[in-house]
């Protein structure tokens, strides 16, 4: 198992959401987006550090991605939201010289928990849970393979700094795990041993943009 390096990228992400968050100043500026029934429509990109026993983790690395999702203001501390994810794995080590990529295709489901919606940089927590679809890219541009789709389920931390009342940008980290081996059913049927447990996890980083559309 690969052991997870996020560098002085992801450890700065996790520090600067963090900062912004305990520096929340609560101004008339954003008083509006606690309302219940607010729609939040957001996207950004996304870069991800794999690692785990499963063949996801033993033959890929990192890579970016982009995401668009939509929220949902039930109160002043809660949100419900929906999110669609692209994200890009390199094939690493020995798997390289075979594979070029793992593309990883995401719809999840998230609640999230705000401690001060209504501050200049509102930060909050989420836990979610989704369904993930594999797409193994050869090096040829035709080599495509397609492991069973799974479950996923998701934590993160994040923050939206607001430019205006309505529109900021937002800085997260998410954790997944990752359920299923990786291994299609010919591969399998090949005796060939590509993956030595059924897990693995992933360390996202976010920056993208927030709209908040107002009643």
């Amino acid at each position: 198992m690969k052991i997870v390096r996020a560098g002085r990228g992801g450890i700065g992400l996790v520090a600067v959401v963090l900062l912004l968050g305990s520096s929340s100043v609560v101004t008339a500026q954003n008083s509006r987006v606690g309302e219940s029934g607010t729609i939040g429509l957001t996207g950004g990109l996304t870069y991800a550090w794999m690692s785990g026993d499963s063949r996801y983790g033993n033959n890929f690395d990192s890579g970016l991605g982009l995401t668009l999702g939509l929220r949902y203001v039930l109160n002043d501390h809660w949100s419900l939201g929906g999110a669609f994810l692209a994200q890009n794995f390199d094939a690493s080590g020995d798997a390289a010289d075979r594979i070029k990529k793992l593309a990883m295709t995401i719809l999840l489901l998230e609640t999230y928990y705000y401690g001060n919606r209504r501050a200049n940089a509102a930060q909050y927590l989420s836990l979610g849970i989704g369904l993930y679809r594999p797409e193994i890219h050869g090096q040829g541009s035709s080599e495509v393979a397609f492991p069973s789709e799974s479950l996923t389920l998701v934590a993160g931390l994040g923050t939206e700094v607001f430019i205006v009342e309505s529109f900021g940008l937002e800085l997260s980290g998410r954790a997944f795990g990752y359920f299923g081996d990786g291994v299609t059913p010919e591969e399998t049927a090949s005796g060939i041993e590509l993956a030595t447990g059924s897990f693995s996890f992933a360390l996202q980083g976010q920056v993208g943009i927030i709209f908040y559309v107002l009643k």
